[in-house]
């Protein structure tokens, strides 16, 4: 493979040599780690650095001190960085600005989570789990390899998808890791804010209630009266024994769970469940279907199969019976965040997040006649994990359908989620590519369970319905603290230097925006602003100057004529911050 997976040396040497890093950000008095602290403690000193720098917040001097910091912390060895990190002195989540280095800021993350696994007792080899994971050169060939005949056909490239990790999530009295991949800015830190609450409350539990994957065959009967005879027929228990007998011969793993059949008319539907292992299992419960209904035309040979899945099973749509029934895993998780924890890490009160949930999450969806949305936004959460681990994205429509609850526990909050429909597998699909192998790696279930058979699809569903739990907490905190759009701004923004670097790169003209306030210009600041939606121009007018000179800015007004004026004093705009001035990237909806 010719990933490099890490900068300098070959993935042993430096698990080893991470390992060791590990072992000393455990014995906080030994002299090696000392010699690390103090070393970067005295490079800040000797630069005058300031650990914490807001530059959306700080003027030119601040700027300056933030530029000295990635300096020092720049000056350490990768083991001397990974150290502080496991000590807790910097933090990983901000290693791209401490480091001023993206590329190192993502090997010394990785080699953060592998000295984390061994602390942990879960990595047990040279070889870390997210080595097929790219990081750096990307082995395309062994990818194209790998989606030949099976993932994809008339392939003409690939598109790379940025992969975030949460955690550790402690879950069921275990810590996950849990990689996300998504272009959605605050997504992973806001989980992540959540997972930190559930890890500071203790930890979350959760349990599988139901299995099974659907297929739902629709067969058509010469009358009314024929459909409903061959209903009864499915439903006599010797009946019924034989088609799971037929059914079952197919697959060693699958095993029928239950037969439901509707009568509509003429036509009859059969939905079969069947507990598919580790799989997502649609290929293997539509096998056993061909099988049953083989079976079953022997005693009505009048029976035709109009069509093998008849939509009442039902596959990458949203329906009531996935709500109700289920389909794939059904999972409840829950857990109890002390009022101490929700002031702490969530930043509002007991009473303010279920007062926001109810109005939101209950009543809010019920305004909308919502089907299974009685949440903030659990499809979120749901299709980033899925495009990381290479289960079926066009599956989030129905494993997304979840009911938050929030009530009060004496002084504390209790948080569930409860998703009936989590159609997820470890094997087969997108999930034997190499990279999404990894990710599943990365979480501790890829492939197949050998020793408990859908052990491992099991703890994937658990880890979902986990990881939406902490999404919906953070939420639901920052609706409560109006921080949603804050948050956004800050983290769904591409860098000016970056955005700079593209401009000089391509030669195209740099544009600033700011939805918040809906100002759009240019390197020559728009006279005229306010988008046409909202009653602004449909052509931006521009004058020469700057910001240092007055400037006769005009504002369209929702509902004006576009010859109506209101003029904004200089001082609206010579206050604007730098984030509403530079900050670029298209605002995402709020869910």
């Amino acid at each position: 493979m010719s990933s490099l997976i890490f900068r300098s040396n070959a993935l042993p040497k430096m698990a080893a040599s991470v390992a060791a890093v590990a072992a000393r950000a455990t014995m906080s008095a030994t002299r090696a780690n000392r010699s690390s602290v103090r070393h970067f403690r005295s490079l800040m000193a000797r630069r005058h650095v300031r650990k914490v720098v807001n530059v959306r917040q700080s003027a030119m001097p601040a700027m300056n001190d933030s530029r000295n910091y990635a300096s020092s912390l720049a000056d350490c060895t990768d083991e001397e960085v990974v150290g502080m990190l496991m000590t807790g002195e910097i933090k990983a989540h901000n290693l791209e600005r401490d480091l001023a280095d993206a590329q190192r800021a993502v090997t010394i993350r990785r080699q953060y989570l592998l000295a984390q696994a061994a602390m942990r007792g879960r990595e047990d080899s040279e070889r870390a789990p997210f080595a097929d994971l790219p990081a750096g050169d990307f082995d395309y060939q062994r990818f194209y390899s790998s989606i030949e005949g099976a993932n994809c056909e008339s392939v003409i490239g690939y598109l790379p998808l940025p992969v975030g990790v949460v955690g550790p999530l402690k879950l069921d009295n275990e810590d996950y890791v849990v990689p996300m991949a998504t272009t959605e800015g605050a997504l992973v830190a806001s989980t992540n804010r959540g997972a930190n609450a559930i890890r500071q409350a203790g930890g979350a539990n959760s349990a599988i209630l139901k299995n099974g994957m659907t297929r739902a065959p629709l067969l058509r009967m010469p009358s009314a009266a024929k459909a409903a005879e061959l209903k009864a027929w499915v439903e006599e228990p010797a009946n019924k024994a034989s088609l799971t007998a037929a059914f079952n011969s197919t697959t060693r793993f699958g095993k029928l769970q239950s037969i439901d059949a509707w009568v509509v008319g003429r036509n009859i539907y059969l939905r079969f469940a069947c507990h598919c292992g580790d799989a997502m299992g649609m290929n293997m419960v539509t096998k056993g279907c061909v099988e049953a209904i083989a079976k079953l035309k022997e005693s009505f040979a009048d029976a035709k199969l109009v069509a093998m899945s008849g939509n009442a099973c039902s596959d990458k749509k949203a329906a009531a019976i996935n709500w109700v029934q289920g389909r794939g895993r059904s999972v409840v998780c829950e857990t109890v965040i002390p009022k101490e924890v929700v002031e702490s890490v969530l930043k509002t009160t007991v009473e303010d997040m279920i007062f926001v949930n109810v109005n939101k999450n209950l009543i809010g969806s019920a305004v909308a006649g919502s089907l299974g949305g009685f949440n903030a936004h659990a499809a979120n959460i749901v299709a980033a994990v899925f495009l990381a681990t290479g289960n079926d994205p066009a599956q989030v429509v129905e494993s997304s359908q979840c009911i938050t609850i929030f009530e009060k526990e004496g002084e504390d909050l209790y948080v569930s989620v409860t998703m009936p429909s989590i159609e997820v597998g470890t094997v087969g699909g997108g999930t034997s590519l190499p990279a999404q192998s990894a990710a599943l790696a990365i979480i501790g279930c890829q492939g197949a369970n050998r020793e408990v058979t859908g052990a491992n699809a099991d703890t994937l569903a658990r880890v979902v319905a986990g990881s939406v739990l902490a999404g919906e907490l953070s939420l639901i905190a920052a609706l409560a603290t109006d921080d949603l759009l804050k948050a956004h701004i800050e983290l769904n923004r591409k860098p000016v230097a970056a955005a700079d670097a593209t401009a000089a790169t391509t030669g195209q003209a740099r544009h600033y925006h700011s939805d918040a306030r809906g100002l759009h210009t240019t390197t020559q600041f728009a006279s005229s602003i306010g988008h046409p939606s909202a009653g602004g121009p449909k052509q931006p007018s521009f004058v020469a100057g700057t910001l240092e000179e007055e400037l006769p800015t005009l504002y369209h007004m929702p509902g004006m004529a576009l010859n109506s004026e209101v003029h904004i004093p200089r001082a609206t705009i010579t206050n604007l911050s730098e984030e509403d001035l530079y900050g670029e990237g298209p605002m995402l909806s709020v869910p």
